[in-house]
């Protein structure tokens, strides 16, 4: 009989007391250039909630920089998911557990509620299994039942790790530079038929791409400053990418 060996629950919780002040310290370090953020502060200046969306791959980044807002974010109930949960809470972040395949419904209808007035929703439009940038249907699904306001938000550096997995995952790197680019804010009907709202998805999709493409290059492209360094990054040049 096949036995699974489980880490105690204090080992669990030094873990992710650990990775949690590290994500902390590492976020405080980071020199982040916000581009287009008044897209988010004019939603809730106007008393509305937002649902800010991106990559999957981005989520360390993304962790490092938006836990400011104290956002809700919908979090897989797998056990790399509680982990995931702990972790992201020393940063500022409101887990609701659940996932495209698991309990999602629920976590999904959880923060649709707590989507009242000038608050924030966090969700990565491929989590949290992929394909890599393809949107799920709860993006459209959250927005239309809360009426929030879907600001995009895409993040590019060159001082980083990529990782070899299906997001490929980027791990910000101390005291580098990055690039928040917050795009135009898109409304989504309460009444949206379901082919309109898939025609939306798609539109989503094909913009993140694009967009993502568009930021990569230009903070890859910067001119070098003193020292032969581009200004977007803090090393003579990139670490090396695992698993590209």
């Amino acid at each position: 009989m096949k036995t699974t060996r489980t880490r105690p629950p204090l080992f669990e919780l030094a873990l992710t007391f650990l990775s949690g002040n590290l994500l902390r310290l590492v976020g405080r370090t980071l020199r982040v250039r916000h581009e287009g953020e008044s897209h988010l502060d004019g939603a809730l200046a106007a008393g509305r909630p937002a649902i800010l969306y991106g990559l999957h791959g981005h989520l360390l980044i993304g962790a490092c920089d938006l836990g400011r807002h104290r956002p809700y974010v919908m979090i897989s109930e797998s056990r790399d998911g509680e982990r995931i949960a702990r972790t992201v809470e020393w940063v500022g972040f409101r887990p609701i557990r659940g996932s495209s395949s698991r309990g999602g419904v629920r976590a999904l209808l959880q923060i649709v509620r707590l989507l009242r007035g000038p608050v924030v929703a966090c969700h990565l439009v491929d989590g949290p299994r992929g394909p890599r940038g393809e949107v799920k249907p709860g993006l459209i699904l959250m927005a239309q039942r809360s009426g929030a306001a879907l600001v995009p938000v895409l993040y590019a550096m060159r001082w980083k790790v990529r990782v070899g997995s299906w997001d490929r995952m980027q791990i910000p790197m101390p005291f580098g530079r990055v690039v928040a680019r917050f795009l135009a804010p898109r409304e989504v009907p309460r009444d949206l038929t379901a082919e309109a709202a898939e025609a939306l998805r798609l539109e989503i999709e094909h913009d993140l791409a694009r967009e993502e493409l568009r930021l990569e290059s230009e903070v890859t492209s910067q001119p070098r400053g003193r020292g032969g360094r581009s200004e977007a990054e803090a090393p003579p040049k990139d670490i090396a990418e695992a698993g590209s």
